[in-house]
């Protein structure tokens, strides 16, 4: 996986500022929301997850890189406040020689489909900020989102700091129902899975549109350089060979095969921003929030004292006061 290391300028944004603060989390904070550990047994669902949306963005490399963590952090903020919403994978794949865009997204999980699909709707086409329709951003090129029902999901290695590069695999289907066959694979999917060393594996179905994906991560291969983002990781996993091998020789045909850096983890929105921060496991070399942003991060530390041109006063009540904004405090400022 060749990328264009002059458009590396993506990675030298991260020194824009001070560091934030590191968060001191709670045994109950890390375990709340999500299976953020492996757990022995393959239990096809857990913590009352049954729905997925992915959503894949084009993006035009126009998006001031600087800021970009900062756009996404507000974009949190809201976003995963939505009924149900409980994690995502915050991908991104860089430019290429022959392809300037940027690609990223989302591989979101929600405790219904229900829910699954009135975000999958809502988050490109009824989500406005600052005026302006998410989908009519004017660095996107492309937006699409697809719920998705839970066949399985299972995690190997530890979430927080164990998943760093991340492969979507998606099949079209024939008529029919197909749900008994993809429940039939998923304990051979998790064992193929495991014996690779990959760290975690989802598998997800949506029978109207007649869709079936393949999500999977992986550790890094090998130590890391800083400000050099890990090809050597990405390339490793998308040279792989094809977790979704089995559902090819059924005959399906194979529509995305995309292998993405694990630029973020979001995870369900509590008030005042007081809940699990955004993780970003690729930060030795990809962008991530810093002190100066213009945005207020209470869930990774920032308050006024430690980063006051960031952070209003009263910044984190979850009540919109004085001198708050949904840009400098979003976390309070709710109505948008």
């Amino acid at each position: 996986m060749k990328r264009l290391f002059a458009l590396s300028v993506l990675v030298m944004a991260c020194g824009g500022g001070s560091e934030l603060p590191e968060p001191a989390l709670t045994t109950e904070q890390t375990e709340q929301e999500i299976q953020l550990e492996a757990t022995e047994g393959e239990r096809g669902v857990s913590h009352g997850v049954r729905g997925a949306t992915f959503c894949d963005y084009k993006l035009y490399p126009t998006l001031p890189v600087d800021l970009a963590p900062a756009i996404i952090e507000r974009d949190r903020m809201y976003m995963s406040a939505r009924p149900g919403v409980l994690f995502k994978y915050l991908p991104l794949r860089l430019p290429t020689a022959t392809d300037p865009h940027l690609y990223s997204g989302g591989r979101y999980l929600l405790d219904t489909v229900k829910h699954a699909e009135e975000y999958a709707w809502w988050a490109p086409n009824e989500y406005r900020l600052d005026g302006v329709v998410f989908k009519d951003r004017s660095y996107f090129a492309s937006t699409e989102c697809t719920a998705y029902s839970v066949i399985g999901l299972k995690d190997f290695k530890d979430l927080r700091n164990r998943q760093h590069v991340v492969r979507t695999e998606r099949f079209s289907l024939p008529k029919g129902n197909h749900r008994g066959y993809l429940e039939s694979r998923w304990k051979d999917l998790v064992s193929e899975a495991k014996a690779r060393g990959l760290a975690s594996v989802w598998l997800v179905y949506n029978p109207e549109k007649r869709l079936a994906a393949i999500v999977y991560t992986m550790e890094r291969v090998g130590p890391v350089t800083p400000g050099v983002p890990d090809f050597a990781s990405a390339s490793a996993l998308e040279s792989a060979p094809s977790l979704g091998a089995n559902l090819a020789r059924r005959g399906w045909e194979k529509t995305q095969d995309v292998t993405h850096f694990v630029w973020g983890l979001w995870f369900r929105f509590a008030p005042g921003d007081r809940g699990q921060p955004t993780l970003w496991p690729n930060a030795f070399a990809l962008p991530t929030p810093f002190s100066g942003d213009g945005l207020c991060l209470v869930s990774a530390g920032e308050n006024h004292k430690n980063s006051p041109s960031d952070c209003p006063p009263r910044c984190g009540n979850a009540i919109a006061d004085r001198g708050e904004t949904s840009v400098n405090c979003p976390s309070d400022v709710r109505d948008i």
